[in-house]
């Protein structure tokens, strides 16, 4: 959060900033295409930019101390963002604490790849 912070302030970080959000919106999109229903009408670089904001609102609310937020929530709320109607007809999953999920690793996963580049 402080790094986004100072970026948004700061002209010479603001393209690095930008850069790395987009990267995790693509990651997000590659999520969204591939688990997408065929009856969709929500455009998919919509969805990936609404699962983007909700990683990222996790992440903030779990630096706050909020730590309901466990991986199958998160994972609950990504799959309502990608297939509602599926998503819905599923039961509420056991929260187990967990943080992170595979969609969500992969998208990080794909941040830190860039970095090392």
């Amino acid at each position: 959060m402080e790094f986004i912070a100072t970026a948004a302030r700061d002209a010479t970080l603001t393209d690095a900033l930008r850069e790395r959000v987009q990267l995790m919106i693509d990651g997000y999109r590659e999520v969204a295409a591939a688990h997408r229903t065929d009856d969709e009408q929500l455009p998919v670089d919509d969805v990936a930019r609404l699962m983007a904001a909700l990683d990222q609102g996790v992440s903030k609310l779990t630096l706050g101390g909020i730590s309901a937020l466990d991986g199958p929530l998160l994972r609950a709320g990504l799959r309502r963002l990608v297939d509602p109607r599926g998503a819905a007809d599923e039961p509420p999953s056991e929260h187990d604490g967990s943080a992170e999920l595979p969609e969500v690793a992969r998208v990080r996963q794909l941040i830190l790849d860039s970095d090392d580049s």
